[in-house]
């Protein structure tokens, strides 16, 4: 399952602006616009890996994205603010870090809930 979760999240961070289907014959997800992707039915892969929609893609990217920025200001901020931090600081890295953990569930939500989604078919 962890496999193909990040297959998923790879293949949105590869290609975040095309819709993408499972190609069981390459073993990799695959253009349906594209010669590789003509070979490819709907129904075969709906039930071994989903697809994956430009918009499931822009709201991963979306979620991952915010993620990665909340973490490194959380560390450049922390780096910045010395041995002892005045509190006004420490309760906006706090904050911070609190929506990198929001993105973070939303991110393997995200991955988990279509891997799941795919089980279903």
């Amino acid at each position: 399952m962890l496999r193909d979760m990040a297959t998923i999240a790879a293949e949105c961070i590869k290609h975040p602006d095309r819709r993408a289907v499972w190609s069981q014959q390459l073993g990799k997800y695959v253009c349906p616009d594209t010669d590789e992707g003509w070979t490819v039915t709907l129904d075969h892969a709906s039930r071994t890996h989903p697809p994956l929609s430009a918009q499931f893609k822009l709201v991963f990217g979306t979620a991952a994205g915010g993620t990665l920025l909340f973490v490194l200001l959380c560390v450049v901020l922390t780096l910045a603010s010395g041995k002892e931090p005045p509190s006004l600081m420490t309760e906006l890295i706090r904050g911070l870090f609190s929506l990198a953990q929001i993105g973070f569930g939303a991110v393997v939500g995200l991955l988990g809930g279509k891997r799941l989604n795919s089980d279903d078919g």
